[in-house]
């Protein structure tokens, strides 16, 4: 995912003008008031440019951890968000931060539709080791985004939801946001 990918996001527009719709942080933030969930902690797992990690640290007043696969994308996040973001691939980064011992309140992320099948619940099973609350806003067969070539892993949302459940997480209110119960 490269310049190309982030000025013209779902074959659209700069990244940074419709992230809004696209990354589900608007939803997370008023889930958690809704909720009364704080959160001290935050893993965002494919922060793209930052702007996500700007908006945590605005509502919550945290500076979240977090993971981004593309070079170009890591570059642009503000530097003092982007110290705390690893340039890796999720797939590597969240085992890692397991096998650390790692906690988190949350994780966010929607970036699990660029994963293999096979890939998720492995990376569920540590994301509910390491997370007490999973928040994930995603393209689903049924809202196809047809101009992101990249979203490999677009299944119905019965499907994730037996995911996160096969994974250690428990459903909630909300369809987006899932427990741990690791």
């Amino acid at each position: 995912m490269d310049r190309r990918y982030f000025e013209s996001y779902c074959g659209r527009a700069p990244y940074a003008e419709i992230y809004l719709e696209h990354s589900g942080i608007e939803n997370c933030l008023a889930t958690l008031k809704r909720s009364r969930i704080r959160v001290r902690s935050v893993l965002v797992l494919g922060t793209a440019t930052g702007e996500v990690l700007q908006d945590f640290f605005r509502a919550c007043h945290v500076r979240p951890f977090g993971c981004e696969v593309s070079r170009w994308a890591h570059a642009r996040i503000p530097g003092d968000f982007r110290r705390r973001v690893r340039r890796a691939d999720l797939r590597r980064y969240v085992p890692e931060l397991a096998r650390a011992g790692q906690r988190f309140d949350l994780c966010f992320a929607n970036s699990l539709v660029y994963l293999r099948a096979r890939e998720i619940v492995p990376v569920l099973a540590d994301c509910a080791r390491i997370s007490r609350w999973f928040h994930f806003w995603s393209s689903t067969s049924e809202s196809f985004e047809p101009g992101d070539r990249h979203r490999t892993l677009l299944r119905p949302r019965a499907w994730w939801r037996a995911r996160f459940l096969e994974a250690g997480f428990a459903a909630t209110r909300s369809p987006y946001l899932w427990r741990s119960v690791s």
